[in-house]
């Protein structure tokens, strides 16, 4: 982001008296209280639900999310002379949550099961038909499919370098976790589809990761709602427990401490920890890898991404030794 975006900001009733650069964006001080000026990606129905996300959240008592500040015309998302999107939001002072700080982590995992309870619109919500996570079952069938896809292009090619061997090397034992992911989910299709009726209202922050929880001194704010969601909540505790166990190689008992301080907070079902089990034992690191790779530049593959998989396979010891604790 430029200097030039900032004079979206006279198209708002803001009194700016200062301003720095941040992540991407614009921090703004002003006699209204901190905002931050962004780029934005999505469309005004997706900024609407956000805010309304939001909102629901506010309403129950949590005060620090970044809602979306309406502009003088009263639209969510503001245009350049140049046509591209940006939008100004709340913001809060505080800094990131330190993921090498275990009493952060577990403030962190609280946090999100805080918002969780709050983060319930209509099951017919009018959002619903668009901003609906797909099912795990059909998510993890395509997954396996792209897997499938990737694997045949590298064993077509005459001429491999380091990594496209490595990745051949490691496929079987790889893809062998994921099809029994998919059995797993295939066994339990009846339960799931109940967890997924009881659960018709609930969102996700769809992104909660340490870039977008501010400790603030004696409470949290949460921002970065861009991917919010309706979909299972315990896809949000999955994706945040995976990375950073990736970050401690998978130590168990801070793994179990998470999940013991998020239960305390929101109880978890039988199904949702058997779903939480299915998830963690899904190789998504490799399945990601992968799939950067298909997607970049394969005639001069990047010695990063031989680095990562290497990495990814020292921890997978300790990664199975988690997911067959989960198991119990």
């Amino acid at each position: 982001m430029n200097d030039r975006a900032l004079k979206v900001l006279e198209q708002y009733d803001l009194e700016v008296t200062g301003t720095r650069r941040g992540r991407g964006s614009y921090i703004c001080e002003t006699t209204q209280g901190l905002r931050i000026l962004s780029d934005y990606n999505g469309s005004e129905n997706k900024a609407l639900f956000q805010n309304r996300v939001m909102e629901k959240i506010r309403s129950g008592g949590y005060e620090k999310v970044d809602l979306i500040v309406p502009n003088r015309e009263g639209a969510l998302i503001s245009r350049d002379w140049e046509d591209n999107k940006y939008v100004v939001k709340e913001w809060y002072t505080g800094r990131e949550c330190d993921t090498a700080s275990e009493s952060e982590i577990l403030s962190a995992v609280c946090n999100l099961a805080k918002l969780h309870r709050l983060m319930r619109l209509e099951a017919d919500s009018e959002f619903r038909q668009n901003f609906a996570a797909q099912e795990p079952l059909a998510e993890i069938r395509a997954q396996n499919a792209e897997l499938k896809k990737i694997r045949s292009f590298i064993r077509k090619k005459h001429t491999k370098c380091e990594f496209e061997r490595l990745f051949l090397n490691y496929y079987p034992q790889y893809f062998e976790q994921a099809q029994q992911a998919e059995r797993e989910l295939s066994g339990m299709e009846q339960r799931l589809a109940q967890l997924c009726a009881n659960s018709r209202g609930s969102v996700c922050h769809g992104d909660y990761n340490h870039h977008h929880i501010l400790m603030t001194g004696y409470d949290i704010a949460t921002t970065n709602f861009e991917c919010c969601r309706f979909d299972l909540q315990i896809s949000d505790l999955y994706r945040f427990m995976r990375k950073i166990l990736e970050k401690h190689n998978w130590d168990v008992k801070l793994g179990l401490r998470m999940l013991d301080h998020y239960s305390q907070e929101r109880t978890l079902s039988s199904d949702e920890r058997r779903l939480l089990y299915v998830r963690m034992l899904y190789p998504e690191k490799f399945r990601k890898l992968a799939n950067y790779y298909y997607g970049s530049n394969k005639a001069w593959v990047s010695g990063r991404f031989l680095d990562k998989l290497e990495n990814l396979n020292r921890q997978e010891e300790m990664r199975n030794n988690f997911v067959r604790m989960l198991e119990k």
